[in-house]
């Protein structure tokens, strides 16, 4: 899998825990793996989910 994407500013809690897409914040959409991201000044990898394949973190939409 690829390395995890650094994620600066702020995210949603849902999001950040694989409970709604990480691309559009859906919750009620089948969601699929998406990689892993990462919070400046932590080492944890935060792993992600979207609604769609294609989606990756670097997609994501303001909050």
């Amino acid at each position: 899998m690829d390395a995890p994407v650094l994620v600066e500013g702020q995210v949603s809690i849902a999001r950040l825990h694989g409970e709604a897409c990480w691309h559009c914040g859906a919750v009620t959409a089948t969601l699929v793996p998406a990689g892993t991201v990462v919070r400046p000044g932590s080492d944890q990898e935060w792993p992600i989910v979207a609604c769609a394949s294609g989606h990756t973190p670097e997609q994501r939409i303001a909050s």
